[in-house]
């Protein structure tokens, strides 16, 4: 961890005295102190950020791509020790697996990113109305980005590296939970070639979040602001930019529903069921919450279930996000069980009594629409089973129910469709209400070339690909008349 506290990365600007809050880890206590930002140090982040938005700019698409390569390459090379350390600060600061940041192959992402970028930014020309209009691709400028703890290196640098790529200039505003990590990436950019003042990071206390992201957004300079987190903190974000008309891409919060057609393959589905339900102890936004099953094959997929976390060895409590957040899941479950449910999976006695922070993964049959656990999003380690009445009904209008209830959210962020008829799987996916439908996978996933995003209460705008990152651009068009330039004939206006 830093031998100091962690400070904001403004180029010029380091206030020889300034206040401090801690990192707390769930279950090690004080991590470490962080530099607050006052508003003073808010007003120099962007500052720097608008000084070095025209030279930025100005730098060629193939050299920003360049620098996204080199840094990558930083990154995956094991003797440079970048990918080290910041590995071992996230874990530092927060109960993130090791293996699902194993999993994150964040160097591949941002060479997926810096492939894409030159067709996906090349201007554009159209013929019309005797006329050749070009259609330029335009930064922003100054491009606000907050990104969530959970995947603290791969979605701050898809917060970051998208807009720098597009051209623009990057404010980052730290998640509280891993600043230190996400200073690392920053620091691992500028090694690369991202000059400092391009990319600034700064760090906020959660009391002064609300006042000081407000004056983020609403100062003149920043133009554009992208946010990953929750759904409850993605309103107040989104609604804070609609005041100021900034553009805004938000991804929040999910209710990722599973949805078994009768023709399903249950014995795969209950690892895919299990991995994306407990990844990283449920803390992603795409996390598998809600199996929807046809009630004739829901006694065969428990014993599926039951059959792949017995051959599983890692059956100990989860590390969460903090005691308030393992104390919910918590609740979650018991409402459930309270009202009828039931746990399939084996319950250590142990489990009740586990100290703040920790939860011991569950899967809940019989869920119902009177339990809160039916839509509240969990973000943790269980996963919820509804099933769907069947018996001597037409499979039409069973499938028709399970696509029902798998859109019966307030979310839209991913899903997942199984069936051996891959058509048919792929038919019924057209009907559920997500920015991502996976057939016969998992539901977290997604790739630097396919837009990423969600619907409904999950956000709008996309990140990744093509489409995101134009999302980091407004289209300027000028025009050329094919025949030169041509006297008006006022007498046809009637002027």
């Amino acid at each position: 961890m830093a031998q100091t506290a962690v400070r904001n990365l403004i180029y010029g600007h380091q206030p020889a005295h300034y206040s401090t809050y801690d990192v707390v880890h769930p279950q090690h206590g004080v991590v470490q102190a962080v530099e607050k930002s006052t508003e003073l140090d808010i007003v120099a982040a962007i500052g720097a950020a608008h000084r070095a938005s025209l030279s930025w700019r100005q730098t060629s698409l193939a050299e920003r791509c360049e620098i996204v390569r080199r840094a990558a390459d930083l990154l995956a090379d094991e003797t440079s020790g970048w990918r080290r350390r910041i590995d071992d600060a996230n874990e530092a600061e927060t109960p993130v697996s090791p293996k699902w940041l194993g999993l994150l192959d964040v160097p591949a992402f941002m060479r997926g990113l810096a492939d894409t970028a030159e067709a996906a930014l090349a201007d554009e020309e159209v013929k019309a109305n005797g006329s050749t209009y070009t259609i330029e691709r335009r930064p922003y400028g100054v491009c606000l980005a907050m990104a969530a703890w959970n995947a603290a290196t791969l979605l701050m640098m898809r917060a970051t590296v998208t807009p720098l790529l597009a051209g623009n200039t990057v404010v980052f505003k730290s998640s509280e939970t891993t600043p230190y990590t996400q200073t690392l990436f920053a620091e691992l950019l500028h090694a690369a070639g991202v000059p400092k003042d391009a990319l600034v990071v700064v760090h906020i206390a959660v009391e002064d979040a609300p006042k000081l992201t407000q004056a983020l957004i609403a100062d003149k300079r920043v133009r554009h602001v992208n946010f990953t987190g929750s759904t409850r903190v993605g309103s107040i974000i989104a609604r804070t930019a609609g005041e100021h008309l900034k553009p805004a891409i938000v991804e929040l919060g999910g209710k990722a529903p599973f949805v078994l057609l009768p023709d399903a393959d249950l014995e795969v589905a209950a690892s895919n069921i299990l991995a994306g339900a407990l990844l990283n102890a449920g803390q992603i936004c795409m996390s598998t919450e809600k199996v929807i099953v046809p009630a004739t094959l829901y006694p065969a997929l428990i014993t599926a279930l039951r059959d792949e976390w017995s051959r599983y060895e890692g059956k100990a409590a989860r590390g969460v996000a903090s005691a308030v957040a393992g104390d919910r899941v918590k609740k979650l479950v018991s409402d459930a069980l309270d009202k009828g449910a039931k746990n399939i999976l084996p319950f250590p006695s142990t489990a009740a009594s586990l100290p703040p922070g920790k939860v011991y993964p569950s899967v809940i049959g019989g869920v119902t629409r009177k339990m809160r656990l039916y839509t509240e999003e969990s973000f943790g380690p269980t996963v919820a089973i509804v099933a769907v009445p069947d018996e001597g009904r037409r499979e039409p209008s069973v499938i028709h129910d399970l696509v029902q209830i798998a859109n019966d959210t307030e979310y839209g962020l991913s899903a997942s469709v199984w069936g051996r008829d891959v058509a048919r799987a792929v038919a019924v996916a057209r009907g559920i209400e997500a920015g991502a439908v996976h057939v016969n996978t998992m539901t977290p996933g997604d790739s630097p070339l396919v837009p990423h995003g969600g619907c409904k209460a999950s956000g709008w705008g996309r990140f990744n690909g093509v489409e995101g990152l134009r999302a980091f651009t407004q289209t300027r068009s000028i025009e050329v008349p094919d025949a030169g330039a041509q006297r008006v004939p006022l007498a046809m206006f009637d002027l």
